[in-house]
């Protein structure tokens, strides 16, 4: 028990010591051995996608656990093959997220869709006092006016 685990110990210490150009590589390795691990240093833990890998992984290993004790080895198939599609998918996720977040152009569509939102919420909550005494009705038609 002591050698596998200082195996994993000694790998995730290389890993953490990876260059930055490496970019990617450091995310993908660690979400191979840990799904969602490279999400979270991608500042993705709150995402949907993330939340699905979660769900998965720990179906999975309790179908592998269920299945192999209740019936022979052959079944264990059931539950070990999301859960290594599942290591593949977070791992070629995580990469992906990590060069992605690297690259100038996405990093300007990033601040440019920022920048629109901010204006979008100030339009929204700057509305004029009057209007609040204008019914439903009388607000829309004056939207429809102001977009033509």
């Amino acid at each position: 028990m002591k050698k596998p685990l200082s195996l994993l110990l000694a790998f995730f210490l290389m890993i953490s010591t990876v260059p930055a150009y490496a970019s990617g590589i450091k995310e993908g390795a660690a979400s191979l051995f840990l799904p969602t691990t490279g999400q979270a240093m991608n500042n993705e833990l709150g995402a949907t996608k993330t939340k699905v890998m979660a769900t998965v992984e720990v179906a999975a290993i309790t179908t592998i656990t269920i299945l192999g004790l209740a019936s022979s080895a052959g079944v264990v198939w059931v539950g070990l093959g999301p859960l290594i599609a599942n290591h593949l998918w977070s791992a070629t996720d995580a990469y992906k997220s990590a060069k992605q977040k690297d690259d100038p152009i996405y990093q300007a569509q990033i601040v440019e869709a920022e920048h629109t939102l901010e204006l979008s919420r100030q339009r929204r909550f700057g509305r004029n006092p009057e209007a609040g005494s204008i019914d439903i009705r009388r607000r829309v038609q004056m939207a429809g006016e102001r977009a033509y």
